[in-house]
């Protein structure tokens, strides 16, 4: 089974990842360049798994809807809209009431309004320490033969510098190999991501996009992952690597029928089927949602308060009892379910 955690989480990055690779020219036949469904062969594989993913879900807030209203008396209506970070059309191709409440927008906020090559460079640049060993450690002296080896030849792939590859962190090395080939590829062929769309179009309109969090803020969540957790996520990336195009489907599906709520335990499930500890997500999910969701909150007020805004987020910041939905109605906003 594939494990498709880290490309759950961060707005944009793959578009920047992918900037390693050259330039693909053959084009992209969609109907035939995307992975399969798990979630009905762990069903009907996994004992107990479609129990413990429905349990789950039903236990988690807020997951019914990706676009939400945002209301106070006295203040004109804000929209909060749930994305997924992929260039696919059948999430770019955006429902009406999406589209109707961005164009009633006078401002949108994306998680990161600017993640060009550029600022993803300058942000690795002040994180240098935490995106490579200063110690003299290297990455190859926490991994067997196999599992470096296999590090080599898919970083090798993607255009990264072979000579630079042992001194990457693990979290950094999960991070580049989390974008599915079929991603990569339309990435590459010039088409963006949901958020980089949303942006694009709310530009073109003459509006201003700002941003809740900063480029360096996520790459530092991803490294504040404690270690061990770092490469138990990257031993089961490489394991499952084959299989990340079906990562990224059977999210994509749940984010479809509007069920994100089943996407963290069928995450779970999917690595206790490959034989994967899945401990390690609790650590991740804690540094990437429970501790950014508060700051995003914190960063939308003052939008908020004006009105009349459209606020796009990965769409897994909205659910659950710590999500954006309920951090709003604990602020004082009627937050309710439109799509």
């Amino acid at each position: 089974m594939a494990f498709g955690r880290v490309r759950s989480f961060l707005s944009g990055l793959a578009l920047v990842v992918a900037a390693w690779a050259p330039a693909q020219a053959e084009p992209i036949d969609a109907s035939t360049c995307r992975g399969h469904d798990v979630l009905p062969e762990l069903y009907a594989s996994v004992p107990g798994a479609r129990e413990r993913v429905q349990a789950a879900a039903s236990r988690t807030p807020n997951g019914e809807a990706l676009l939400w209203r945002i209301s106070r008396a006295g203040i004109k209506p804000s929209y909060l809209f749930g994305t997924i970070h992929l260039s696919d059309e059948r999430v770019t191709v955006l429902p009406r009431s999406v589209v109707e409440a961005m164009d009633a927008a006078k401002l949108v906020a994306l998680e990161v309004a600017d993640v060009s090559p550029k600022a993803f460079g300058v942000a690795l640049a002040k994180l240098q320490d935490r995106v490579v060993f200063t110690d003299g450690r290297s990455l190859a002296s926490m991994l067997d033969t196999v599992e470096m080896a296999s590090v080599h030849s898919s970083l090798s792939a993607v255009g990264f510098p072979p000579a630079a590859q042992d001194r990457l962190r693990p979290w950094f090395v999960s991070m580049m190999l989390s974008v599915s080939k079929c991603e990569r590829k339309r990435l590459q062929t010039g088409l963006q991501p949901l958020d980089l769309q949303i942006g694009a179009r709310a530009r073109k309109r003459g509006l201003a996009v700002v941003s809740l969090e900063t480029l360096e803020g996520q790459l530092l969540a991803m490294a504040s992952i404690p270690e061990g957790d770092q490469l138990s996520t990257l031993k089961a990336t490489l394991k499952t690597k084959a299989r990340t195009a079906d990562a990224v489907e059977s999210m994509l599906q749940r984010y479809l029928a509007r069920e994100m709520a089943k996407v963290l335990p069928m995450q779970a499930e999917m690595m206790r089927a490959a034989g994967v500890d899945p401990s390690a997500m609790k650590s991740l999910q804690h540094a990437l949602l429970t501790v950014r969701n508060p700051r995003m909150r914190d960063a939308a007020l003052p939008i908020l308060v004006k009105g009349e805004a459209f606020i796009a987020v990965g769409a897994l910041h909205l659910i659950g009892e710590d999500g954006l939905v309920a951090l709003l109605r604990e602020a004082g906003y009627e937050v309710t379910p439109v799509d």
